[in-house]
């Protein structure tokens, strides 16, 4: 009897070590992050800590860099603005020669490696170990020598004024992020402020006024009939800077070429009122 319960005793013991074992420990980080570009629930980390890599578009440089990821990346699903701590960053250019940070520039297309870890801010924040030019992003330089280019047409139609309105209608080529750094690039290089509309949207908005045909506190630039030829480095379309119904000029035909170092424009049809 006594054989018996000694081993029903042990059975029983034995049982509570294989269950023991089985038990995982479900405890789970409280920091809020993303693993290589998916969204945890409950803020764990996955074990999977394998370097991520991705493409982006540089949109403010500095102490760290300001990026926007590539649409189809699974970063750009976290956010579509991160900021790259680049500490312990290797920078290095198409060529694969080693950069400073200070060489980065808006505009650049870079190839970015990480540990696959997001910071869940806005913007997101990572900690780049590699990036490497591979580009760069002529297209929004090209837009703003045309704008100035204009800016500086008839220079009396700009006396006094404290904004600059930009009508981005037919604008092509460019992603949301890409005017927002074209309207600050503007701002900052002539110190105005600068807004967005046409001239329906800043009658509506009592900005112009209509009835007397007069924006009296600044300039509306227009660039229309736009077409970008990629392959050509070439930008061709129709430009007006406006300031009254008796104060406007512009040119029916501006062609901007990139010659590799810089734009270069030439007009056709230019007119006055």
């Amino acid at each position: 009897m006594r054989k018996i319960i000694r081993v029903i005793a042990v059975t029983i013991l034995f049982t509570f070590i294989v269950v023991g074992c089985g038990i995982k420990d479900d405890t789970t980080n409280d920091g809020n992050t993303t693993n290589n570009g998916n969204t945890t629930n409950d803020g764990d980390v996955s074990d999977n800590e394998s370097n991520s890599i991705f493409n982006a578009e540089v949109i403010e440089t500095g102490a760290s860099l300001l990026i926007a990821p590539e649409v189809e990346s699974n970063e750009y699903r976290s956010s579509d603005k991160i900021s790259v701590s680049l500490n312990d960053a290797k920078i290095v250019n198409a060529d694969g020669q080693e950069i400073a940070k200070e060489d980065l520039n808006v505009g650049d297309i870079i190839t970015v490696t990480y540990n696959g870890i997001i910071l869940e801010s806005y913007p997101a924040q990572i900690t780049a170990s590699n990036i490497k030019v591979v580009d760069h992003n002529i297209l929004m330089e090209g837009y703003l020598a045309i704008i100035d280019d204009l800016y500086l047409e008839d220079e009396g139609l700009n006396s006094d004024i404290k904004m600059i309105a930009l009508d981005t209608t037919e604008w092509i080529g460019l992603t949301d992020i890409e005017k927002e750094i074209i309207f600050s690039k503007v701002k900052d290089k002539y110190g105005y402020e600068v807004v967005e509309g046409t001239f329906e949207d800043l009658s509506e908005e009592g900005i112009i006024d209509n009835e007397n045909l007069l924006f009296k506190d600044g300039i509306l630039i227009t660039l229309s009939d736009m077409k970008y030829d990629q392959k050509k480095s070439k930008i061709t379309c129709a430009t007006k800077k406006w300031r009254s119904g008796l104060g406007a000029v512009g040119a029916n035909e501006v062609i901007a070429s990139f010659d590799g170092k810089e734009w270069n424009i030439k007009k056709d049809g230019m007119w006055i009122s």
